[in-house]
């Protein structure tokens, strides 16, 4: 699904990506990541294929979808660096689904999450190789009914060894994670991993943009397989 940016309502205060709050033409509000700043698309695609892959498996994660930003859009907000960024960045970027009063979570918080939230966080960190996750920084928010949204996936290196051609699969979190030493993780990767059909994998793959890809150095088909044959070696 693609949107299209009709306005930029704010500039968010952290990210080398500069996330923002955009407006798209069907009054959605999005926040967008850039393609032209900070990470740039390798670190867009990444997060998209985590985003949806998590979807799919039951973590509560936000919905992306593809925003068109317009070459035209006037400078509405920001800095003289973020324009340029938005200039940079014209044609396909990232928009994830605004959680309506979303709070951050800290260390403190993190005892009272759902055990079901947890299990499935920390094994589709393990799935996606997630090395942004600690108790410092969870990146762990909790909307205005008090539900608890997993969010930034864009440090998931999976996506980029595959692209090296790093297909050996891995069943723990990275030692920083807050989750690194739960128990009995590995079965439930391999749980997990079972119910990920290689047809799904290859429609998410088709719906990442050509220069996203490029910049992956992958092309659709060889990105599709890589992910069929990573997930196949978890079984």
């Amino acid at each position: 699904m693609i949107e299209t940016v009709s306005a930029i309502r704010r500039v968010l205060a952290h990210g080398s990506s500069f996330p923002s709050l955009v407006e798209t033409t069907s009054k959605q509000l999005r926040v967008m990541k850039l393609s032209g700043a900070g990470p740039g698309r390798r670190a867009l695609a990444t997060e998209y294929l985590a985003l949806q892959l998590a979807r799919g498996l039951g973590l509560n994660v936000p919905d992306a979808v593809l925003l068109l930003l317009p070459p035209d859009l006037p400078w509405q907000v920001g800095t003289d660096e973020f324009y340029e960024a938005v200039q940079r960045s014209a044609g396909l970027n990232l928009g994830i689904a605004l959680i309506p009063e979303a709070t951050d979570l800290e260390a403190a918080d993190l005892h009272s999450l759902p055990a079901d939230f947890l299990g499935r966080l920390g094994v589709i960190d393990a799935l996606l190789q997630n090395v942004d996750r600690t108790e410092a920084n969870p990146n762990i928010v909790r909307d205005g009914a008090g539900v608890p949204w997993a969010i930034d996936f864009g440090a998931c290196l999976l996506i980029d060894r595959l692209a090296r051609g790093i297909l050996q699969p891995k069943l723990e979190l990275p030692p920083n994670h807050f989750l690194a030493r739960r128990a009995g993780l590995s079965d439930s990767v391999r749980a997990f991993a079972a119910a990920i059909d290689c047809a799904d994998l290859g429609r998410l793959a088709a719906e990442l943009p050509e220069p996203w890809l490029d910049d992956l150095g992958l092309a659709n088909a060889s990105l599709a397989d890589r992910l069929c044959r990573y997930f196949e070696g978890l079984r």
